[in-house]
C-alpha cells in the first residue's frame, strides 16, 4: 500500500511540474530546433549565394582570357564583362566577386580612355572593400586614374595619411611619379628612394624600374660641391 501511494504520489508530482513548467519547456525546445534549423537554411543560403557568384566571376575571366597580352577586348565582349559585373554589383554586393568585377570594369574603361568611368567603379571598389588591403588597392588604383584626368592635386591627397600596410613602397612610387608630373624633382626623389627601401632583394624588375626613376630625378651635385666633398675627404684621409 505504502509502495501504491508513493507512486501516486510520484504521478501527481509530475503533473504539477508539467503545470508549471511544461509549456516553458516546449518553447525552449522550439526555440533551439528552430535556432539549429534556421542557422542551417542561412549558412546553406549564403554558401549557394557564394557559388553563384564564382560561377558569374568565373564567367567574366572566361571572356577576358579570349584576348592575347596587349589586345584590347572586343566591344560586345566587353557588354558581355560589364553585364556580368552589374549583376554581380546588384545581386552580390558585399562579395570578393564584386569588388574584383569592379576592378575589371575600370581597368576595361582605362584601356579605352574612359577616365571618368573607370574613377566611377573604382569609387564603388572602394566603398565595397572587404578589407583594408582591397581598399588600399583600390584607392592607389583611383588616385592613379586621378592624376591621369590631371587632378595632381586629388591624386596626392589620396595616398598620403594612410595606413597602407603591406602596400607602402607602392604607394611611395605613386607619390613619386605624381610628384614627378608636379615638376617636383626633390620630392619624387625622396619618394622614389622610399619606395626602393620596401622592395624586396630578390624583386629585380621593381628594383630596376625604381632605380631608373631615381636616376632621372636625382639632384645634381655641383663642381663646388664635388670639390669641397674631395677636399673634406682628403682631409679626414691625412687625420
Amino acid at each position: 500500500m505504502a509502495d501504491h501511494i508513493t507512486e501516486e504520489e510520484q504521478i501527481e508530482a509530475l503533473k504539477r511540474w508539467w503545470d508549471d513548467n511544461g509549456k516553458q519547456t516546449i518553447l525552449a525546445i522550439v526555440l533551439t530546433l528552430g535556432g539549429y534549423f534556421g542557422w542551417q537554411a542561412w549558412t546553406q543560403h549564403v554558401d549557394e549565394q557564394a557559388a553563384a557568384a564564382s560561377l558569374v566571376y568565373q564567367e567574366m575571366l572566361d571572356i577576358m582570357a579570349e584576348t592575347q597580352p596587349g589586345e584590347i577586348l572586343a566591344e560586345d565582349k566587353q557588354a558581355d564583362v560589364a553585364r556580368l559585373a552589374e549583376s554581380l554589383k546588384l545581386e552580390h554586393s558585399g562579395s570578393q566577386y564584386a569588388f574584383y568585377a569592379a576592378l575589371i570594369n575600370a581597368k576595361l574603361a582605362v584601356e579605352n580612355g574612359q577616365l571618368d568611368a573607370a574613377a566611377s567603379e573604382l569609387e564603388w571598389a572602394l566603398d565595397n572593400a572587404g578589407s583594408d588591403l582591397d581598399g588600399n588597392i583600390a584607392r592607389l588604383r583611383l588616385a592613379r586614374v586621378d592624376a591621369a584626368r590631371g587632378n595632381l592635386e586629388a591624386a596626392l591627397q589620396r595616398v598620403q595619411g594612410v595606413d597602407v600596410g603591406e602596400m607602402k613602397s607602392a604607394y611611395a612610387e605613386a607619390k613619386g611619379d605624381f610628384y614627378l608630373q608636379q615638376g617636383n624633382t626633390a620630392a619624387a626623389y625622396t619618394a622614389y628612394e622610399s619606395a626602393l627601401m620596401g622592395v624586396a632583394p630578390q624583386d629585380s624588375s621593381s628594383r630596376a624600374l625604381l632605380q631608373l626613376k631615381i636616376s632621372q630625378v636625382q639632384p645634381v651635385v655641383s663642381s663646388d660641391a664635388e670639390e669641397t666633398e674631395t677636399q673634406s675627404d682628403e682631409q679626414e684621409d691625412a687625420g
